[in-house]
């Protein structure tokens, strides 16, 4: 994965963490509450990703 898509996703659970704290609406804030969840785990998914050893297959 690219550090394009990991900025990406950390964008939009701040975007949608905002969101949240701005919405006039119990329901809305909290739609806005599980999606800022939603972008911030596929953010630790890359990041997690971009720190894991790389797996190569031997042949003998």
């Amino acid at each position: 994965m690219t550090n394009d898509n990991l900025e990406y996703y950390e964008r939009r659970a701040r975007e949608e963490a905002a969101a949240a704290e701005a919405s006039a609406s119990t329901e809305a804030a909290s739609a806005h509450r599980l999606l800022a969840i939603e972008y911030e785990a596929q953010a630790r998914e890359l990041r997690l990703a971009q720190t894991r050893p790389k797996l190569t297959i031997r042949s003998s």
